[in-house]
This record gives C-alpha cells, structure tokens and sequence, in this order.
C-alpha cells in the first residue's frame, strides 16, 4: 500500500504513521493540561477542555508538519537542481564536423558551375501568374448590391423607431398637460373666480414646460379661507407627477409657493414663510385642509380625486 511521504532532511517518513503517533502524544498531553486547567478553574467541563486541549495540540502538529514538508521539499529540488547542472557539464562534448572537400582541392570548373547556376537563378524571369495575382490582390473588395441594400433598409427601421418613440413621447407630455389642467380647474373652481382660475394655470402649465420658471407674484380672490398647506399640497401633486428627480424636488417646489402665493405664506405670528419652511413642509396636513394630498399609483400619473376632494361647505 502506498501512503503519502513526507521529505524532511533527506529523509523519507510515512505521513500516516507519524501523525497516529503523534496524535498518541497529543491525546496524552491533552489529558494532562485539561486537568490542569480543571483544577484552576470549574467553570468549564472537563470533557470540554480535553476536546478543546486536543484540537489546539493536533492544530500545532499540522503547523510544524507543513513547515518541516515545505523545508524539506526546498531542500529536495535544490538538490535535483544540482544533479541536473552537473549532469549537464559531462554530457558537453566538443565535436569538430568533417568535411569531404578542403579549401584547397576545389578545382575552378566547380567555381564555374556555381558561378553559372547563381546567373541562371538570377536572370529567372516572374511568371505571367504570378503577376496576375499580385495586382489583383490590390483591387478593394466589391460591395454587394444586396448588403447595400439590408444596410440602406436597417437605416430606415431604426430611423422609424426613433421617429415613433418622438411621437408617442409628445403623445405622452400632451395627454399629462391636459390631465393637470383638468385637475387643476377641478379643483381651483370652488375656491377661486373663472379669471383667476385661467391665470393660476397659465402659471403652473409654464412651470411644467419648464421647471426653472419663475411664476408671477399676485393677490389671489380666494372664496375660501385657504391656506399655505393647500398650495403645497397642490404643488406636490404636480411636482410628483412631473418626477422630482426631473428637476421639481421640495427646494424647487418651496421657491414656486413662495413666489407664486405670497399672501398665503405668511404664519400665524405675522412672520414670512421661507422657501426652505415651505420645502420642508410640503407634506404638511390637516383635516380641515380643502386640497389633500395626492400620491400616484406607482406607474401612473392619474389623479385620485376631483372636485370630490374639496371640502364642501355648509
């Protein structure tokens, strides 16, 4: 039966029987250090210290094993290496080649013939072929009509794909205006007079075209006592739909209340509300609020409530 060696220093052991009689040792000195450590300490069983003396015993013996294998494996191809130097210095021999003719003994006839033969080689002309070959191998290779055409074809489809995505883009920016003016008039109709209904939306339908405006400052006739958390309600159902991350987040969304309402910003100590109050508070609700807040359904713009979420008044 072959078992695994291990060379250290030259010489050859059996791994196997080495470690069940070092293992022997270590169940031996395993049982005398877990006593050991019993009777300072009562704490832990002894059947727990001996298991766990004889695993940090056998994880030594594994240590110094691999070490003492790798050592002795070094030592082994140092040695191989020597061997095959030497024996690559006694098998050098010098051999002188032998040669038919001297120098002296070639007669001028053989310079002759060598002479003719290399004029001969010389003056060879290059076949017609030959030629043929070379120059068409310079020609540039001939388009197809045909991949001129798939290629010609490919241009259209991608052009018309493009073409569609642009329409049915407009398509959608279209439909989302119209859906904000509907809600916006929805909701604004029990609260502000027709002309001022027209001139709120003028505002808000610039600020969706472009989130950088910067609306009109004026005093609205409102019918109702209407607050700031209206308008920052209103403005986040917008901005929300719109995509905050599209330019309208919260800092943007506190400028355009600030602007575009300034009689409601105002608390109720008398003092102005900032812009970052605002941003901060858009979220901001109460039940006696006329206009609540309105969060979409995830993939969808649509707008829960009408004229149904005003507060009807008694």
């Amino acid at each position: 039966m072959n078992y695994k060696k291990i060379s250290f220093f030259g010489f050859e052991r059996f791994f196997i029987a080495i470690c069940i009689a070092v293992s022997a040792v270590n169940l031996i000195i395993s049982f005398l250090v877990a006593g050991y450590w019993y009777d300072k300490s009562t704490v832990i069983p002894y059947p727990v210290l001996l298991i766990i003396s004889f695993i940090l015993l056998e994880f030594i013996l594994y240590a110094v094993i691999n070490a003492m294998s790798e050592i002795g494996s070094q030592l082994d191809k140092k040695n191989v290496k020597i061997q095959k130097a030497s024996q690559k210095k006694e098998d050098v021999t010098i051999s002188i080649p032998e040669t038919s003719k001297s120098a002296a003994a070639v007669s001028d006839k053989d310079v002759q013939d060598n002479a003719i033969s290399v004029e001969s080689e010389q003056e060879e002309p290059v076949s017609p072929k030959v030629t043929k070959d070379l120059s068409a191998s310079e020609v540039p290779p001939v388009v197809s009509q045909g991949s001129v055409e798939r290629s010609e074809s490919i241009t259209k489809l991608l052009n018309l794909s493009a073409e569609e995505k642009r329409k049915k883009r407009e398509k959608f920016i279209q439909g989302r205006k119209e859906l904000m003016e509907a809600y916006i008039r929805g909701i604004m109709k029990p609260l502000l007079p027709e002309a001022d209904i027209d001139a709120l939306w003028l505002e808000y339908k610039q600020w969706i075209e472009s989130s950088t405006y910067q609306p009109t400052s004026r005093l609205w006739k409102w019918k109702e006592k209407v607050t700031s958390r209206d308008v920052r309600h209103l403005t986040w159902n917008i901005a929300k739909r719109m995509g905050m991350e599209n330019g309208y987040g919260t800092k943007t969304c506190g400028r355009f209340i600030k602007t575009m309402f300034p009689d409601l910003c105002i608390k109720r100590d008398g003092s102005q509300c900032t812009e970052d109050y605002l941003a901060n508070n858009l979220l901001e609700e109460k039940d006696t609020d006329f206009i609540k807040i309105d969060k979409p359904d995830p993939n969808s713009i649509a707008f829960h409530f009408g004229e149904k979420q005003i507060k009807q008044v008694n």
